[in-house]
Formats: C-alpha cells, sequence, structure tokens
C-alpha cells in the first residue's frame, strides 16, 4: 500500500503499535499499513499465538516487525515496547494507542465503583503511560513525532448499557486535547479517531452473520465500518499530510455521528 503519487509516507520511521494482533482489528490493519508504506514497526498483544501469527505475517511480507507480548496495564510492557523499537530499529518516530474496552457493559443501575473506574482505567492510563515513556525516551527526538490515540462515538450517545464506556472515552478525549497541547511545544502532534461500531474480532457476533449488512443499514452511509477505514484515518494523522494537525478528534463511523442521537446495537436500536 503506497500513498497518493506512489511516495511510502513512512520510510525510515519507526512505529509502536498497541493491541495489533487480532484479526481483524484496528491495531492489526494499523500495523500492517504502516509496515507497507515503509515503517517499522513494534507490534504488541496479550496472546502468544496471535502475536506469533501476526509477526509472521508481517515478517512474509518482507516488513521489519518485532513483537512484545504483554497486557498494557501491566506496568513492565510500556517500557518493554519502548525498549524493543530502540533496540531493535534505533529510534520512535509514532505510536499508535488502540488498547480499550468495556469491562462493564451492563445495567446502570448495577455499575459499582470498581466497574466504573477500571472501564476508565483501561481506556486511558495504557495510553498516557505509553505517551509518557514515549516522549522520555525519544519520541520528541526526531523531526517530530506524531500518536493517535483510538477513542469511540459513545460519548456522543447516552446508552446506559455503556455508561462506563462513554466516560472513559470521554477521559481520552479530553486527555488528548491536553496532552497534544503540552506535548506540541516538543514538536509532537496528538490526535485520536473515533470510530463507530467496526468490523473487528471484538465485535464479530454482532456482524459475522451477514457481513454487517443489518447493522451498516442503520448508517447514513449504509455500510458497516472496516478497520482499514479506521488506520486509514489514523495513518493520515500520523504522516506529514497532517503536519498542522493537532489535537483533533476525526469520526470514521459511517456518518452515526450525524443522526439524531447516533445508533448503538447496544440498545436495541436507540441511542
Amino acid at each position: 500500500m503506497t500513498a497518493e503519487g506512489g511516495q511510502r509516507r513512512f520510510e525510515g520511521r519507526v512505529a509502536i503499535v498497541t493491541g495489533s494482533t487480532a484479526d481483524p482489528s484496528i491495531g492489526r490493519s494499523c500495523a500492517t499499513r504502516l509496515a507497507r508504506e515503509g515503517a517499522s514497526v513494534v507490534i504488541n498483544g496479550r496472546s502468544a499465538d496471535q502475536l506469533a501469527a501476526a509477526e509472521r505475517q508481517l515478517a512474509a511480507e518482507g516488513y521489519p516487525v518485532a513483537a512484545v507480548q504483554g497486557d498494557l496495564e501491566d506496568d513492565v510492557t510500556v517500557p518493554a515496547l519502548v525498549t524493543t523499537a530502540l533496540e531493535r530499529f534505533g529510534r520512535l518516530d509514532l505510536v499508535v494507542n488502540t488498547v480499550g474496552g468495556a469491562p462493564y457493559a451492563g445495567p446502570l443501575d448495577q455499575l459499582d465503583r470498581q466497574g466504573l473506574l477500571g472501564t476508565v482505567s483501561l481506556n486511558t492510563w495504557p495510553t498516557v503511560s505509553l505517551i509518557h515513556e514515549a516522549m522520555a525516551r525519544g519520541l520528541a527526538d526526531g523531526d517530530g513525532g506524531a500518536v493517535v490515540n483510538i477513542s469511540s462515538g459513545s460519548p456522543n450517545k447516552t446508552t446506559a448499557s455503556m455508561a462506563a464506556y462513554a466516560a472513559a472515552k470521554a477521559a481520552l478525549n479530553a486527555l488528548t486535547r491536553t496532552i497534544a497541547a503540552d506535548a506540541g511545544r516538543r514538536g509532537v502532534r496528538v490526535n485520536a479517531v473515533s470510530p463507530g461500531l467496526t468490523k473487528s474480532s471484538g465485535t464479530r457476533g454482532i456482524w459475522e452473520a451477514d457481513g454487517g449488512q443489518g447493522a451498516g443499514s442503520h448508517l447514513l452511509l449504509g455500510r458497516l465500518t472496516e478497520a482499514d477505514d479506521i488506520a486509514a484515518a489514523v495513518l493520515f494523522l500520523l504522516s506529514d499530510d497532517a503536519k498542522a494537525i493537532t489535537g483533533v478528534l476525526i469520526d470514521v463511523d459511517g456518518g452515526n455521528h450525524l443522526q439524531s442521537g447516533g445508533w448503538s446495537p447496544f440498545a436495541g436500536g436507540a441511542s
């Protein structure tokens, strides 16, 4: 995959992509597309089998790749990612934070302290921790580093079962803007992409039976978002094409954010 005009936008760059092993997934698509456009990529996942499969696929295509197994909530994983980038490839230029999720997704009246705080922590701390580590160890030392965080359209909805997740992603959005304001003084851009419901391993139960036609029919553009759609927006924000852009959130959701309240599969068709 090359950019317009046949140029490889990330030649000589080194990227870390967290949560990049499940197939399909946003992280896997981001890592693959970065590699195809010239980047050396450090991939990460919790499953040893999935990590090995992702590493084999990229290596088989001739791309420079290194793999780090580990949970981003484990304090040793983040330093290991940065160390691997520096030791294997000699620098660090790009970071894509995809780790998140909804540990609690259920009735609002059953949401407890741990359900809320655990969800907020999962969706914010791994991202903040990796940005801290990357900035301290070279991300800001080159020609200008770039970070993209994966958020969600959930903060724009009022889906009761996803209240904790919506709060967590709203916190991530606020952190993205605030970190961007701070990091920009050191030449590092920080942005976010907000996917709608996306065809991935985590949502397979929603789209697998009909290829996503049913869920896609609820969206303004009439089709379900693919992981590659999200990756395309991520790579734009990482590239020099976006060198004057920082602190923004791009919705990639088939137009769902334009619909009144938006559509959510977790609320029986309601927002």
